[in-house]
């Protein structure tokens, strides 16, 4: 009986042992799996967020491009206007300057070759050749025009330029950082599938674990009660009594002889 207890009682530890260390390695992987889950659930929403942003963002670039070009357009019209006014008013003004009164002699003249317009007071000194001062000013203030138009065509053409190049790259840091998300998540949700798995395997060697713990307690307990020594009647104490006493005076005797 001894035997036989102190095998089921180990057989019994040994599987309980097992029962506690499968229990831990499925709440372990549990939190393992949860953990990934939430992990995938926040890259998620950042690759969310990150197609948001590159949506918008490629909205307004579209949206800024389109005005640039057109703000670029405009000046190049403006530009080409004001250079044409500026051709015409230098053409006449330099002809103006250069007109020279005729040397000939007018058909309407008199015995002198002077005509009446030449017998009218002087109110002139010279011909009119334009306002050739005020001609100064026009011209000076067309061509500050026609320099801030090179200018609105030179900065919008740099700033759309450099909107272009910082929006190429925001474009690629962003798609870099989705890709990397997603091979993330990927690789998280892979890893929660074989957790999943491995959480079944060790669920079902739990049960086999409980159930062989479960058996060899049920062992233990027929050996229990098999190997338990049966209460003893009235009678049987009373006379197991007497076997005692009649053993202690047998010895009692036996010292007592050993003496003398």
């Amino acid at each position: 009986c001894d035997k036989n207890i102190a095998d089921s009682v180990a057989k019994r530890d040994s599987e309980q042992s097992k029962v506690e260390d499968f229990k831990a390695q499925i709440s372990a992987a549990s939190a393992k799996k949860a953990q990934l889950k939430k992990k995938s659930a926040d890259l998620s929403e950042e690759i969310a967020a990150n197609k948001k942003a590159l949506m918008e963002t490629t909205e307004l670039r579209s949206e800024e491009s389109v005005e640039n070009e057109k703000t670029i357009d405009d000046a190049e019209a403006g530009k080409d206007a004001v250079q044409s006014a500026l051709q015409v008013l230098k053409a006449y003004y330099e002809k103006a300057a250069l007109l020279q009164r005729s040397s000939y002699e007018p058909p309407d003249a008199d015995r002198e070759g002077s005509t009446v317009g030449d017998l009218a007071p002087d109110v002139f000194d010279e011909d009119y050749q334009g306002a050739q001062e005020a001609s100064k000013g026009i011209i000076g203030l067309l061509e500050v025009v026609l320099e801030d138009f090179d200018r609105t065509v030179t900065t919008v053409k740099e700033d759309e330029k450099a909107a272009a190049k910082a929006f190429d790259r925001f474009q690629k840091e962003n798609l870099d950082d989705t890709q990397t998300k997603n091979e993330t998540m990927q690789d998280d949700m892979d890893a929660v599938v074989n957790i999943q798995d491995e959480v079944v395997k060790q669920t079902d060697k739990l049960k086999d674990a409980e159930k062989m713990r479960d058996e060899a307690k049920k062992a233990l307990d027929i050996l229990h009660s098999e190997c338990a020594t049966p209460e003893e009647t009235g009678d049987e104490r009373f006379a197991s009594r007497k076997k005692e006493i009649a053993a202690l005076k047998q010895a009692k005797e036996i010292l007592e002889g050993w003496k003398d």
